[in-house]
């Protein structure tokens, strides 16, 4: 163990990146409210956030797995992983869902089926409104297979950034994100056509296939989070830059398409093109926002990235049980939309303030926070053991924080996975910290990203 000043790379804490997970998760919100109805700013709000929200949120994903594998290794991340996504899932998908369908049934076609009855199948044919199992628990799902993914995403791109070609192309903001942005345009292109050749005609294009359309859709991005991560003293400071040049041609070309000014940008392949590029435009924008907003620790952007876990998970259902409560129907106009959303935000603000951090129980349910086995595992500090690698060892006594036995593994999705829940260890603004030490031991001759992660 050793006393630092300065936190070492691996516990750098991001703290825009938790703001603008928290500002995205919130997004959603008005995204779904634009389900109630037809209005034109609900609808405008949905296809701009189509253009940005999940392909940051994904992207913000993959960097904090890559930095979470770098820090505890591939086993350990992976299991709990997949118990922080999948138990808020599994919650949500059988205790609320099935309530929310009855409900969005309900207020679209016939408000008389109760909720026995629409479970038994005594619905219309082709009835109106979001009723996909799913609804807004796909994004979860598809998370899980990323996070199964991840160590073989990690292997395979921790060997490219070493290279000279690597560094070649991504000498400089230009090439940075001509780079990114051609290999994000073949990378799709590429996964797209394989999906309509061979993985749409065996699953077809209901639930199942709009899974796997939406696994391979931001797959890219997913992918491109880890590679930030893992160059991310160079790297990810060329992409968190603004992009007003590429903004604003990418955007012209998404406008002509969308006008019919050019109609080969506006189907097909042309419509991929235009969407992605703008896409990473408008994500590495929000990015430097980000940075410039939030370059630090502030409480309430910490507070609403925790929170909107909760809000993310619950809303659609309150959604719903708003507008049934006050009566209202499809042809509700943004007003109304913008005091509902509000409201569901408050409503669910709440439940996570005076129910969820009161309750272990809940936190485990419903935040995916579990806290790790007393005596478990430290943080690991090299992927593999082996003799190119050694690892300073804890000195006796230095208390039961080093084995993280009283700490949650914290928000499935933050950037400060040890810095939540009771008992844990204070966050990046103590100024002393005890670190564990990773020492690469290169041998003469051989390059010194050994050992990289």
């Amino acid at each position: 163990m050793k006393e630092t000043t300065t936190p070492p790379a691996g516990d750098v804490h991001y703290h825009h990146l938790d703001a603008l997970r928290g500002m995205f998760m919130l997004v959603g919100v008005f995204v779904h409210v634009s389900t109630l109805g037809h209005d034109r700013v609900f609808r405008g709000i949905a296809y701009a956030s189509g253009l940005f929200r999940m392909q940051g949120f994904y992207l913000i994903s993959g960097f904090l797995s890559a930095m979470l594998i770098g820090k505890y290794g591939a086993a350990r991340t992976v299991r709990r992983r997949v118990a922080a996504v999948g138990a808020p899932l599994l919650s949500t998908l059988v205790l609320f869902n099935p309530a929310t369908l009855w409900l969005t049934y309900n207020f679209h076609n016939d408000p008389n089926v109760s909720f026995p009855g629409f479970l038994r199948g005594q619905t219309i044919p082709h009835p109106q409104g979001e009723l996909h199992w799913t609804l807004h628990l796909w994004f979860l799902i598809v998370l899980l297979v990323y996070v199964l993914c991840t160590p073989a995403v990690v292997v395979i791109l921790s060997r490219a950034v070493p290279t000279a070609a690597f560094r070649q192309a991504t000498a400089g903001r230009l090439r940075t994100m001509t780079t990114i942005v051609m290999a994000m345009l073949v990378f799709t292109i590429v996964l797209r056509g394989g999906r309509r050749a061979v993985i749409e005609p065996v699953l077809g294009t209901g639930t199942v296939g709009e899974l796997a359309r939406f696994t391979l859709e931001f797959l890219p991005y997913y992918c491109l989070g880890v590679l930030l991560y893992l160059d991310r003293t160079r790297l990810l400071a060329h992409f968190q830059r603004p992009a007003p040049v590429l903004l604003a041609v990418s955007g012209l070309a998404l406008l002509a398409g969308d006008r019919g000014w050019v109609a080969q940008l506006g189907t097909g392949t042309g419509l991929v093109l235009t969407d992605t590029v703008f896409s990473i435009a408008l994500v590495a924008t929000m990015f430097a926002v980000g940075a410039w907003l939030v370059p630090g620790p502030h409480p309430a952007a910490r507070y609403l990235a925790d929170a909107s876990y909760t809000v993310y998970l619950f809303h659609f259902f309150f959604i719903y049980v708003l507008a049934t409560l006050f009566g209202f129907d499809t042809s509700l106009h943004w007003p109304t939309m913008l005091l509902l959303a509000l409201l569901t935000i408050a409503v669910t603000l709440a439940i996570h303030q005076f129910l969820i951090l009161r309750s272990a129980f809940l936190r485990k349910m419903f935040n995916g926070k579990f806290p790790a086995r007393a005596g478990g595992s430290g943080r690991a500090a090299a992927p593999a053991a082996g003799p190119e690698h050694q690892v300073a060892r804890p000195a006796a006594g230095v208390g039961h924080h080093a084995e993280f036995g009283d700490i949650e593994f914290g928000d499935p999705e933050s950037t400060l996975p040890l810095a939540n829940g009771r008992g844990a260890l204070a966050d990046a603004e103590r100024t002393q910290r005890l670190t564990w030490v990773y020492q690469p031991r290169i041998a003469p001759g051989q390059s010194g990203n050994r050992g990289y992660l």
